[in-house]
């Protein structure tokens, strides 16, 4: 039988809004997750090829990377409910919309009407809406994790670690199981249903995260109070003051002074059209963005996502081409979904006893040494590398094609079209290669998210509240353009004889977000050693959150 006070504490956090804002959050990673799955599958159904998938993929990373930083903006210029009620209804009702859309091109033969036309505008209307749903959705969640978040905490950092760890274990969870979940129900079932589905469950979920948001809204008086005009939640180190004081105290003031110019700059009303303003609001927020005193820190981040080092399709096709079945490969990123779960176990200890700064700069570390496997693996047997080959036109790897009959065919197939061939041939075939590049993925997933919380609680710590949606929405337009360069090399090198290639330059881009990160880390702590003589010190007894972040030297 729990005990008394375990009842007792878990009623408390059950009756408590964190409980409430991670209710609310899961149904919102669940649906995104659910929904993108069953997008590919529906758009691939369509004419049996990848082209509308690549189109949707190229428009909302186009919408993102322009786009992102106004709605950023207009986040930190609304009241916290009204900009998070009105991104949360136009993400669900552009979702189901679009969702109607796609099931019925399935279910009806729409070719006929209209000559072709009206055929042309649902798959016109359902990638416009699925964008306007991803720009929306990408507000939500600056909304929630970068400013609300904060707020909730109370600028509490133990708490802060720990709830980004939450957010991050839910996030990876509803990853796994939602694509499941929305494959099995397409196969049993049929697409155009399956999207029917969806749109409902959008609708039922959107009523009831508007229900929960609005409890901790109300549970939270602070959420109602936006400061317009503080300078900085920042954490400064007693290393860092006595940096900015040796260099210049007036190079500090004129920080500020750029900040707050950068803030209360508003575009001009008169402008030629509201194109005008978005471009205006989009260069201030990269200024804005630049000047950030925690930009090495964020542009680190930005690097993580030029890699091919990850169980997304690029990834997963090129490793069912080398001869892995697909339940094994289901299984393999499952096993790295739980990695990156025990690194966000971990996280919150690791700060707690050698600081957050630090911390950072070890996950970056930890992520190199096993992502170091990957780049082995290119000369170990089996490997198919081989660019002087392929550049000279020598030799090639036959393609196969096969009608897809179940979800499960069309996942294998579009996997193979990503990369441009099929399984290797299995006499004599060594796994070597593909065991070791497989290895250095899954045990990398620890310190990437390691290094991913560091840095998003810095940003959160550091980035004033009046900047924290504009800066957030530049990150995420900085997100995507280093995703879309990655999309762009993949084009350019298709083949697996070229991966090779994705593989090294996926490495260099990690060492480039370290070295990045390493110049935020000295400016912080004066240096980037990791065993410092106060290390042991830290590591031998329980330091109080104050002292803790003013000695993470």
């Amino acid at each position: 039988m729990p005990s008394q006070s375990f009842l007792t504490r878990a009623e408390t956090f059950f009756r408590s809004p964190s409980f409430k804002f991670y209710c609310s959050y899961t149904l919102l990673t669940w649906s995104d997750s659910w929904w993108q799955f069953a997008l590919s599958l529906a758009l691939f159904a369509i004419n049996g090829n990848l082209r509308f998938i690549a189109i949707n993929g190229l428009i909302d990373g186009l919408a993102v990377l322009f786009f992102a930083s106004s709605v950023g903006k207009w986040i930190d210029e609304t009241k916290r409910i009204t900009a998070t009620r009105t991104t949360l209804t136009i993400t669900n009702g552009s979702v189901a919309l679009s969702a109607i859309c796609l099931a019925v091109l399935q279910h009806w033969d729409t070719s006929e009407i209209w000559d072709g036309f009206l055929r042309f505008l649902l798959i016109v209307l359902a990638i416009l809406l699925s964008t306007v749903a991803v720009l929306a959705q990408t507000g939500t969640k600056i909304a929630l994790t970068k400013d609300w978040l904060i707020v909730i905490c109370n600028n509490e950092k133990d708490k802060l670690a720990n709830m980004n760890a939450w957010l991050l274990r839910i996030n990876l969870t509803t990853r796994i199981i939602s694509p499941l979940i929305a494959g099995l129900l397409m196969r049993l079932v049929s697409v155009s249903a399956g999207c029917l589905l969806i749109a409902i469950w959008t609708l039922c979920s959107w009523s009831v995260e508007f229900w929960l948001l609005n409890v901790v809204y109300k549970s939270v008086p602070a959420l109602a109070v936006k400061k317009s005009t503080d300078i900085a939640l920042e954490i400064v180190h007693p290393s860092s003051v006595g940096l900015l004081e040796s260099e210049s105290t007036v190079k500090l003031e004129h920080t500020v002074e750029i900040l707050l110019k950068v803030t209360n700059t508003v575009p001009d009303k008169n402008c030629s059209g509201k194109f005008g303003s978005v471009l205006t609001a989009t260069f201030l927020g990269w200024r804005s963005y630049y000047r950030q005193p925690v930009f090495p820190a964020a542009l680190s981040l930005a690097f993580l996502f030029l890699t091919v080092l990850d169980f997304h399709g690029i990834t997963t096709g090129y490793a069912y081409s080398q001869g892995l079945p697909a339940d094994v490969l289901a299984i393999l990123r499952g096993v790295a979904a739980l990695m990156g779960i025990i690194g966000s176990v971990i996280y919150p200890f690791s700060r707690s006893k050698i600081g957050l700064a630090r911390t950072g700069l070890v996950s970056f570390l930890l992520d190199l040494l096993c992502l170091a496997l990957c780049v082995l693996s290119i000369w170990l047997p089996g490997s198919h590398f081989d660019p002087i080959g392929y550049f000279s036109g020598s030799g090639s790897i036959p393609l196969t094609t096969q009608s897809p009959n179940s979800t499960l065919d069309i996942l294998q197939n579009s996997t193979e079209l990503a990369v441009g061939i099929t399984k290797a041939n299995q006499s004599g075939y060594s796994y070597c290669s593909i065991s070791t590049f497989l290895l250095g993925v899954i045990l990398a997933r620890c310190g990437l998210y390691m290094a991913d919380l560091s840095i998003i609680q810095i940003m959160q710590e550091s980035i004033a509240e009046h900047e924290r949606g504009v800066v957030n929405g530049v990150q995420s337009s900085a997100n995507r353009l280093l995703s879309m360069i990655r999309d762009l090399l993949v084009i350019v090198l298709p083949d697996p004889r070229t991966f090779g290639l994705l593989i090294i330059i996926s490495w260099l881009s990690i060492l480039s977000g370290f070295l990045s990160y390493s110049v935020y880390s000295r400016r912080i702590r004066g240096h980037n050693l990791l065993f410092h003589r106060q290390f042991s010190a830290v590591l031998c007894r329980k330091v109080s959150p104050d002292d803790r972040d003013n000695n993470d030297t």
